[in-house]
């Protein structure tokens, strides 16, 4: 048995266990992109909030949360108002890790101006502008907060690019067990 095969044998396996079959229900528990997805976010907790902020220096929340997905190969948009009209609309009482939540933070009262990350657990992750300077970056904050209860107005899942997941999952993979590339000269 070759290590070349050894390594696309594991590496099918990796996939047949992360994506799921369209008729499967998706489980509760985040599968492994979705559970790197969050690991990624919280290396940037208590980088500092910017307004306007697109980089690991400062980011604002539609910032942030389009570094980070971003970093998986997805492609969002610039806003929270915009990233709320992408993907699919999922029931507040539905949300899972790694979908998006937006809030009404200002302003009229079901206009989004915030975004988030879904963890699990009642928390999410996002990059915050309230208080002093101390805590005006990326953080955990709570859904059963005070302000954070009254001001969730909608989630968003989005689906990682199929076409894009071998890919993905061999970034993902120790060095060692990675499929060998051809070199071009």
């Amino acid at each position: 048995m070759s290590l070349r095969f050894l390594r696309l044998t594991t590496l099918a396996a990796i996939l047949a266990t992360v994506v799921p079959c369209a008729a499967e229900e998706a489980k509760p528990e985040p599968p492994g992109m979705v559970s790197s997805l969050l690991d990624k976010a919280k290396e940037y907790i208590g980088t500092p909030y910017r307004y306007g902020g697109t980089t690991p220096k400062g980011f604002d929340c539609s910032g942030f949360v389009r570094f980070v997905f971003g970093a998986f190969g997805m492609e969002l948009q610039r806003s929270s108002v915009a990233q709320a009209g992408q993907g699919e609309s999922v029931a507040l009482d539905q949300i899972q890790p790694g979908d998006l939540l937006f809030f009404h933070t200002r302003g009229q009262k079901n206009r989004v101006s915030h975004v988030g990350i879904y963890l699990g657990s009642g928390q999410f992750i996002h990059a915050g502008s309230g208080g002093g300077p101390k805590t005006r970056c990326v953080k955990i904050g709570e859904l059963d907060s005070t302000y954070y209860a009254k001001r969730l107005v909608s989630a968003r899942r989005l689906a990682f690019p199929v076409a894009e997941a071998p890919q993905l999952f061999e970034q993902l993979l120790p060095e060692s067990l990675r499929p060998e590339r051809e070199h071009k000269p």
